[in-house]
């Protein structure tokens, strides 16, 4: 097979042109850092990247998810917290008002501050957290407790909502239970309900001066207390287990990313190696394709 001065041009210019393609990857890479910018780069590895991409997308949002309940239900523990110590209060108050030795005129001065106490509550009651109340059920924009002329008010008008749960999705197959209900509308047992149901109780015990209610109060004050303990157990327990899925979650993210940057971070000390052997390839290329070729644009591009 005779080879003519054509053949060899048009080899030459392939080689030179795969070369100079290559040239042209490996400086995208050291220019943008990455050695797979777009799908058709490499097909396969690129499919597995946008895999991996909405993984990564999801696991941050279930991170974003695990942060906002965190933070919810760790409010919802401190605003129990100050119910609980408003209710110990009420419980000494009670035992010291039952004590013979006290006036008519002493207990009324307790019931003020039971009165306070219950004042506290409803405050506590009310908490938000990012513009959400805690103890509303599904009506989140509306404070669940009103207190005025000594008399808690309801502010419910849906039992349905009042009593919903708010679910938060905390990973693929991971949801939580965020809220604490604080009034059932249906059965009036709700946690709030207990509490604020004891409160009044010793308040107008105190008031009537009847020191034989006063001391049954005080069981439904223990009552109202052991509530609160296993409702805050409840919401501690919650509180691990968003934080496990929250350290779960975060171990997932650092190995989808470092899957990512495997698939498309370009190795920056590679892709140097690799443009200075190119650009070594492309000058012998030039050069000898002007020296073994017939006198063409060779002879200027060398």
């Amino acid at each position: 097979m005779r080879i003519t001065d054509q053949m060899l041009v048009d080899q030459t210019v392939q080689n030179l042109w795969a070369n100079e393609t290559r040239l042209e990857n490996v400086q995208n890479q050291l220019t943008t850092g990455k050695k797979l910018s777009q799908i058709s780069d490499n097909p396969e590895d690129g499919s597995v990247a946008l895999t991996i991409r909405a993984g990564i997308a999801q696991t941050n949002q279930f991170l974003r998810n695990v942060d906002a309940a965190k933070a919810w239900l760790s409010t919802t523990d401190s605003a129990l917290g100050g119910v609980d110590q408003s209710v110990l209060r009420a419980q000494e108050l009670a035992v010291q008002g039952a004590n013979d030795t006290l006036s008519a005129s002493d207990r009324q001065g307790m019931a003020q501050e039971v009165d306070a106490l219950i004042g506290q509550v409803v405050q506590l009651g009310n908490s938000t957290y990012a513009g959400s109340y805690l103890f509303a059920g599904a009506q989140t924009t509306s404070a669940p407790f009103s207190y005025s002329g000594g008399t808690v008010t309801y502010n419910s008008n849906d039992p349905v909502s009042a009593i919903a749960p708010l679910i938060r999705q905390i990973g693929p197959d991971a949801r939580v239970q965020v809220n604490t209900i604080g009034h059932d509308p249906t059965t009036g047992q709700a946690l709030f309900d207990t509490v604020f149901a004891a409160l009044t109780t010793l308040k107008q015990a105190l008031q009537t001066n009847d020191t034989s209610a006063i001391q049954s109060s005080i069981t439904a004050l223990q009552d109202a207390q052991q509530q609160l303990v296993q409702e805050r157990e409840s919401v501690g327990a919650r509180i691990n287990e968003v934080t496990t899925a929250g350290t779960q979650l975060t171990n997932v993210q650092a190995r989808l990313s470092m899957t990512q940057a495997n698939l498309e971070d370009a190795d920056m000390i590679q892709a140097a190696t690799d443009y200075a052997q190119a650009d070594i390839v492309r000058r012998a290329g030039m050069s000898a394709a002007a020296k073994t070729l017939p006198p063409s644009l060779f002879d200027y591009l060398a």
